[in-house]
């Protein structure tokens, strides 16, 4: 019970940790908090505290939260007219990691994507985006964001004139956000009260805007109840409603001035400086002025035109005309020759100078108030234009798509009619397809049958030259014996440098048994000074036919050694050690011993499967009394082994991609040595030359090789064929040479 117990334990504190594991931080709470409340009020502000928040997330653990924050940054940064750095910000969301089937994230992007578009005033791009969100909101039966989709549309169709489809757009947002008791029914108010402000109709704009208000300041929305309260002001002056649109003027700056959002504020202050001139409220105009300069100060920008214009009216109103008109000509000489605000700002210094006598500058004023106002009139053509335009390609789609339905429709009925011609048709088409497919089925299974037999042919054959390799390769218990007929300190080195032969007298010498030393690489039972100078040794060994002197230093003895190669296999260096000490007559005594039972424990040269006869001791028993043709096929000989060889490293390299010295690694045949840092086959290379090829060359090394890359390399018929060929003849003049 009381082990029970204590598992349960164990098992509640390893979830509690994983659980705090998993929940943010408090710093975390606290920044990710601090990201949500500023997006509103500061925008400025909240964009670098909501990169703070996502520097603190992981996105692989913490996905949507990472996520929100990035889509909080970018909202703020486009409030704030930072749409390159926005875009940027986007593209860090679409590169996060996203789990499979969040079909939100890709609404969330698109959607903002088209917002980024909209603010832009690039609607054609935003149109297709926003539809795109749609499209994902209703596969997944998603109303709210069903209804923001429509609402985003509703603004786009505004934009490019589709007034009917916009207000399609927008009923049927605001009818799924009132079923759904949406909290964000106030921006979708305001977008209905600038559509009929463009309709002209104030009445159903000025309700519209009141719900708005009522919405935003319900939901806690300050400052887009500001921006709703200025287009108010904006609908109530053109209705003559002078008084109501000053009052909400002032609400609107007042507003804007206890969030910080000073751009907006001198934007509003602007308007109410205009609407107190039409009402020939100076005192006001003066007020509202004043403070826009400021607020311009403040930001650390040029005068706008808009208040350049209403600064230069208070300057004529109080008598100044040179003023006015110095105000007039700053703003002309730094605004761009398309901009809007040219024909307005024309206009008035065309007056002033008219005012001050100054006729021709009143008429060159006038006339280049003609030139912008006939470009913005182009222009305002020319977006109306852009709009038809639009507006005719998206109806070009939606007809082309009917006509896709249409034409369906026929095609489906069409069908319908051949369908029954069709059917003795299909059955027929049917019964010819069957035909065709039991042939093919059968020549599938012929070529199948055929690879198979090839590939066993080839499996067999490699299997052929792996036990030909293997019979012409030297036996390690033969070695053994033939070394235990000497008393001499004797070791057997394959070409991979691991001993396969000791005697005991030479495993004393190296202070283990004979059985520790077996299948061990003798560099690892030599220091880095012998090791040094066995590499030394074989690399000479592998460039000379004799054997090679050397001292070793055993365990702090010196030690004279003999290096010298297996009389049967190249690749087998036989290393002899004679302590200083000994005597002569004893190292003699050993080295004779040594060489004659090297040569006598030579392997039968017959090759079982590999089309040798005889080998090169029966060739010399059977010499024929012809010295000269025997010479003659020596070289013929030894031209051909080269040839082999050539050969069969050529197709090694160009098959498997490795080198001379992966395949001498690999087969085990060649020795490998280290030259001033480099590996080197020298070995091998004295059988790449006629001119380095060795006195008596072993012929047996050079089978193996071609042997081992017929069994391992994967060789097309030609290669295959041309390389067999080489070998036949290679074991034909073997055959010849022993009959001479």
């Amino acid at each position: 019970m009381n082990c029970a117990h204590a598992a349960v334990a164990v098992c509640c504190g390893l979830l509690a940790a994983a659980a705090a594991l998993a929940a943010p931080s408090a710093e975390t709470e606290a920044a990710i908090g601090r990201c949500r409340d500023l997006q509103q009020p500061q925008p400025a502000e909240a964009a670098a505290a909501c990169d703070a928040a996502y520097a603190l997330l992981d996105p692989l653990a913490d996905g949507e939260l990472a996520e929100e924050m990035l889509f909080r940054r970018s909202d703020a940064q486009i409030a704030t007219g930072g749409f390159a750095a926005a875009a940027a910000t986007l593209d860090r969301v679409a590169a996060m990691p996203v789990e499979a089937g969040r079909w939100m994230h890709d609404f969330r992007l698109a959607r903002r994507r088209g917002i980024l578009a909209y603010r832009q005033e690039r609607y054609v791009e935003a149109l297709p985006l926003f539809r795109m969100a749609r499209e994902l909101a209703a596969a997944h039966a998603d109303d709210t964001a069903i209804a923001q989709s429509w609402n985003d549309l509703g603004n786009t169709l505004r934009r490019i004139g589709d007034y009917r489809g916009a207000l399609d757009a927008y009923l049927n947002s605001l009818e799924l956000k009132r079923r759904d008791r949406d909290a964000q029914l106030g921006a979708l108010y305001n977008n209905l009260g600038d559509l009929y402000r463009d309709l002209g109709d104030t009445a159903e704009a000025r309700k519209r805007y009141a719900e708005a208000l009522a919405e935003h300041e319900r939901n806690g929305r300050p400052r887009d109840a500001a921006h709703t309260r200025e287009s108010l002001a904006a609908v109530l002056a053109g209705s003559g409603d002078r008084a109501g649109a000053a009052q909400a003027y002032a609400e609107a700056i007042a507003s804007f001035r206890s969030l910080g959002a000073r751009g907006d504020e001198l934007r509003a202050e602007v308007g109410a400086a205009t609407l107190a001139f039409d009402s020939d409220d100076v005192a006001t105009a003066r007020t509202a002025i004043a403070r826009a300069q400021q607020l311009a100060t403040e930001l650390n920008q040029p005068t706008p035109p808009g208040l350049a214009l209403q600064l230069a009216r208070l300057q004529r109103a109080d008598g100044d005309l040179p003023a006015a008109r110095r105000e007039l000509d700053a703003v002309l000489q730094r605004l761009p020759a398309d901009a809007v605000e040219r024909a307005a700002l024309l206009q008035a210094s065309a007056d002033a100078a008219l005012t001050a006598g100054d006729l021709a500058r009143a008429y060159a004023l006038q006339q280049d108030f003609h030139t912008a106002d006939t470009r913005r009139r182009d222009a305002a053509h020319d977006r109306r234009l852009e709009q038809l335009r639009v507006q005719f390609d998206v109806a070009e789609r939606q007809r082309a798509i009917d006509d896709l339905e249409a034409q369906n429709r026929l095609a489906a009925l069409a069908l319908r009619q051949r369908t029954t011609q069709l059917q003795l048709g299909l059955a027929c088409a049917v019964v010819v397809l069957l035909l065709l497919a039991g042939l093919f089925l059968r020549a599938r299974q012929r070529s199948q049958l055929a690879a198979a037999v090839r590939e066993s042919q080839l499996a067999a054959e490699t299997e052929h030259y792996r036990r030909a390799a293997a019979a012409l390769q030297v036996d390690g218990e033969r070695v053994q014996a033939l070394l235990d007929r000497s008393d001499a300190a004797l070791l057997a080195i394959d070409a991979a440098g691991v001993l396969v032969a000791a005697t005991t007298r030479a495993a004393a010498l190296l202070g283990e048994t004979r059985a520790e030393l077996l299948g061990t690489a003798l560099s690892g039972h030599l220091d880095a000074a012998a090791g040094e100078a066995l590499q030394a040794a074989l690399s000479a060994l592998d460039e000379q036919d004799a054997p090679v002197q050397l001292q070793l230093n055993l365990g702090g003895h010196r030690v004279d050694a003999s290096l010298g190669v297996l009389a049967t296999d190249t690749g087998i260096a036989v290393l002899q050690l004679t302590p200083a000490a000994a005597q002569a007559a004893e190292h003699a005594m050993a080295s004779r011993i040594a060489s004659d039972a090297v040569m006598a424990a030579a392997p039968d040269t017959s090759m079982a499967g590999a089309g040798v006869d005889a080998a090169p001791a029966a060739a010399e028993a059977l010499i024929a009394p012809s010295i000269a043709a025997e010479a003659d096929e020596t070289e013929r000989l030894r031209r051909e082994l080269v040839e082999l060889m050539v050969y069969a490293v050529e197709i090694w390299e160009r098959v498997s991609g490795g080198t001379r010295i992966d395949l001498a690694e690999k087969s085990r045949v060649w020795r490998v040595t280290i030259d001033e840092g480099r590996l080197r086959v020298r070995a091998m290379e004295r059988y790449l030359s006629l001119a380095k090829l060795p006195r008596q060359p072993r012929w047996r090394e050079v089978l193996r090789t071609a042997y081992y890359v017929l069994s391992e390399c994967r060789l097309d018929a030609a290669e295959r064929d041309t390389l067999r060929g080489r070998v036949d003849t290679v074991q034909a003049g073997l055959r010849r040479r022993a009959l001479v």
